[in-house]
């Protein structure tokens, strides 16, 4: 496979993965508990309900693709970051801090709806107090995971800086993403909807320079020889 082909599947997978992500996180959302205020009555009532159950097991495989494809596209990032920087060590860092993100997600989210799972049983009885516990454990470990995007975020921008590869302003505004990922459970939703605002970015920036190769490799392609 040429290099602007990967590059190109890359950036696609990124794209799909955004979707995935969101898709996953908005089914968990409907059987996970994030809110400790919620009344006992209420817990218990979204934890037996039968359409909330379906959507906490479509969510985890949702997830898990999503992840999958979000690693996929970290490689044709760090493979750009390495045109671009000649070789640096420090986009190496890259995958790690995509695979950080991609399992402290993973954790979270299943701490948050590994409940919902266990009333499928009629053997479970859901104590709300453990739900609570269980749910406010996800969104700390599943936000917190947004240090592994801060280092993706800051990586790329740093290379890309030095690079003169984005305007100013673009550098500014994803470094202050970065400092919202590195903050976690702290900066809440702000910091999740700001690094899935970037990656959209990132992925724009890895069909770009897709593109950018076809041209290139189609130049130093070697004609057929005559026999």
């Amino acid at each position: 496979m040429d290099e602007s082909r990967a590059l190109r599947r890359a950036g696609w997978a990124g794209a799909v993965s955004i979707v995935l992500l969101i898709v996953a996180v908005a089914l968990g959302y409907l059987v996970g508990v994030d809110d400790p205020s919620m009344s006992d009555a209420d817990i218990v009532a979204r934890l037996n309900d039968d359409g909330r159950q379906a959507a906490a097991g479509v969510g985890l495989p949702v997830l898990a693709a999503g992840v999958a494809l979000l690693l996929w596209f970290a490689t044709g990032l760090r493979q750009v970051l390495d045109r671009l920087s000649g070789g640096d060590p420090i986009a190496h860092a890259i995958v790690p801090g995509a695979a950080l993100f991609s399992g402290l997600m993973i954790t979270g989210v299943s701490l948050d709806v590994g409940s919902a799972f266990a009333a499928w049983s009629d053997e479970f009885t859901a104590d709300p107090n453990t739900v609570r516990a269980l749910g406010m454990a996800g969104q700390v470990v599943a936000l917190t995971g947004l240090i592994g995007g801060g280092v993706v975020v800051a990586v790329t921008t740093r290379i890309a800086q030095q690079a003169h590869a984005l305007a100013t302003w673009a550098v500014w505004v994803s470094y202050a993403v970065a400092v919202l990922c590195l903050s976690g459970f702290w900066s809440g939703g702000m910091a999740s909807v700001a690094f899935a605002l970037w990656m959209v970015g990132a992925v724009i920036g890895v069909l770009r320079a897709a593109r950018r190769t076809a041209p290139a490799a189609e130049g130093t392609r070697k004609p057929p020889t005559e026999v």
